[in-house]
């Protein structure tokens, strides 16, 4: 698409506003005059409006015409007045700070407003000092205020009833040089943060984009770095205050949002726990499509729990299991603010009782306390198996090195894992059907490590809550895509047997891959050689990869 400038033809003279000119209403003959400017290439900001809201003051910005302020020039108001000599500042070159108001009856009655570079630095004879001690007694802090006595100054008036603001003084020598074109990008007036860059900073958030890469994506969309309106710190600055405005408040934001969405679907479930100060230690949640997954593919629970998600160190826990594809699957999600059995606990409770049935296994970690707790309190009353995973470098390890154990420690740990042998080996599963083959917790593993790529440690709560369903959009989207493909495209097939054609109906691409596997192992290892049939007996001749036939 070809730039608004290279289409945009040249100032002709019916282009030309012209004394006198009519216009049906305000908004054609503000948008006339924005034709005539891009035409002329002029920057127009709108600088004032008289109450009989019939003209405004338009003001144009060229290189060479810069209007002045001049002292008695009247506006509606004193935002108009602001943007006035913001107007002529960017213009000429310089910053504004406004230094002081009066105000009777919380009315502003005056207003002072400087160049940024007016007064002095304080104790500059500490920075000498410091300056020769190699900046070793406090950070080196550079300052650009000059001693500049640039300033303007407004006052309040009444005229025939109507309020506004008049120039009452304006001083414009500045004793420094003006900031140069090429830098003016850098100046507070030029960099204005709007709706649409906190919106984007914010969308970015979500999708755990920090403050450096959402500058260069902003960037990139705009085109040079003199459109951004920003810098590094000025986002970085932004996504402070948003974490400020919801300090204290994030962990009701959250549960205002769950209470909604329960509004909304009855299937929507949530649970949560708060302490004697008040504060939350355990928040389960589960949506309907988490449930419809869980009545599809919750035969194999996979639960581990993961760190470093929040600011308060509370502990993820999601309930993960496989899909048809074989991917990670989220069934339930909780935060608990501790390891001890009660929050375990708490958490197992509420998803058999959101689910409405238990799993028919839990797959661990070794961890004493989940694995105890889950035979304790949900075993007993479902007769559910519960499988945990062993190693030798697992986490009850006390030093990196064996060699530094004693005899009493390798003791003791053999002991236990034999006293758990029929949660661990798998040999006590064999008549278990172990779906998608979860012996071990690494797929708990693989769903922790992709919300990693989401979640934040320093994110609150909201944060936290916002990230998670960012991530669990990018999950279902993933599952929703395999589930096109495989609708779509057409199997592959080995041997062509029907066995195997049969199979590719009943299974997705990903599975099929596996069965083909036993499928062609079979297929080389045991072949049909013959086959007779007779009213009542049907014969096969089979061999083996051996020359060994059998009838």
């Amino acid at each position: 698409m070809e730039e608004l400038s290279s289409v945009v033809p040249e100032c002709s003279l019916e282009l030309e506003p012209v004394v006198g000119q009519k216009f049906s209403s305000l908004d054609f003959a503000v948008a006339f005059y924005d034709v005539y400017a891009r035409a002329g290439r002029l920057k127009v900001v709108i600088i004032g409006v008289r109450s009989d809201e019939r003209s405004k003051w338009i003001y144009h910005e060229t290189e060479t015409a810069i209007e002045e302020p001049v002292v008695g020039q009247k506006f509606q108001s004193l935002e108009f007045a602001f943007a006035f000599y913001d107007v002529y500042a960017r213009a000429v070159g310089f910053d504004t700070r406004k230094q002081g108001t009066r105000k009777t009856d919380g009315v502003t009655t005056w207003s002072y407003v400087v160049c940024n570079r007016e007064g002095s630095k304080k104790s500059n004879g500490d920075d000498q000092l410091n300056a020769r001690s190699g900046f070793s007694m406090k950070r080196r802090r550079l300052s650009k205020r000059c001693g500049c006595k640039a300033s303007i100054s407004f006052k309040f008036f009444s005229e025939g009833g109507l309020p506004g603001y008049i120039i009452q003084e304006f001083n414009e020598v500045h004793n420094h040089y003006m900031v140069e074109s090429e830098h003016q990008q850098f100046m507070s007036l030029n960099r204005q943060l709007e709706d649409v860059h906190h919106q984007f900073i914010l969308d970015c958030s979500k999708a755990n984009i920090g403050p450096t890469l959402t500058f260069k994506v902003m960037k990139e969309i705009l085109g040079r770095f003199g459109r951004v309106g920003c810098n590094v710190g000025d986002i970085r600055n932004a996504s402070r205050d948003i974490k400020a405005y919801a300090h204290g408040i994030d962990v009701q934001m959250v549960l205002d949002d769950m209470a909604r969405k329960k509004e909304l679907s009855d299937a929507f479930t949530y649970e949560y726990e708060v302490n004697d100060s008040n504060k939350l230690v355990a928040l389960f949640w589960c949506d309907g499509l988490m449930k419809r997954n869980y009545h599809m593919c919750g035969d194999i629970v996979a639960f581990d729990s993961t760190y470093n998600t929040n600011m308060y160190c509370m502990i993820f826990t999601p309930f993960t299991g496989k899909d048809n594809p074989g991917r990670p699957v989220t069934f339930a999600a909780g935060l608990v603010c501790s390891e001890k059995t009660g929050a375990f606990a708490w958490l197992f409770k509420h998803f058999v009782e959101c689910m409405g049935v238990a799993p028919k296994m839990i797959v661990t970690d070794q961890d004493l306390v989940p694995g105890r707790l889950l035979r304790d309190e949900i075993s007993k009353k479902n007769s559910m198996p519960v499988y945990g995973r062993t190693c030798l470098n697992s986490t009850n390890s006390r030093n990196s090195g064996m060699e530094l154990w004693n005899i009493m420690d390798w003791i003791g740990w053999f002991n236990t894992l034999y006293d758990y042998r029929k949660v661990w080996i798998p040999a006590y599963f064999r008549d278990f059907p172990l779906g998608s083959m979860i012996r071990t917790t690494s797929i708990s593993e693989s769903e922790n490590s992709f919300y990693k790529n989401f979640l934040k440690p320093r994110a609150n709560i909201a944060e936290f809550y916002l990230n998670f369903n960012n991530a669990l959009e990018f999950q279902r989207n993933s599952r929703t895509k395999l589930d096109y493909h495989d609708s779509t495209a057409l199997p592959i097939l080995a041997i062509a047997m029907p066995f195997e054609k049969h199979a590719s109906t009943m299974f997705t691409d990903s599975m099929l891959k596996k069965i083909q596997e036993e499928i062609v192992e079979g297929n080389d290892r045991c072949r049909v050689l013959g086959f007779t049939s007779t009213d009542m007996v049907d014969t096969y001749k089979l061999g083996d990869n051996k020359r060994n036939s059998y009838l």
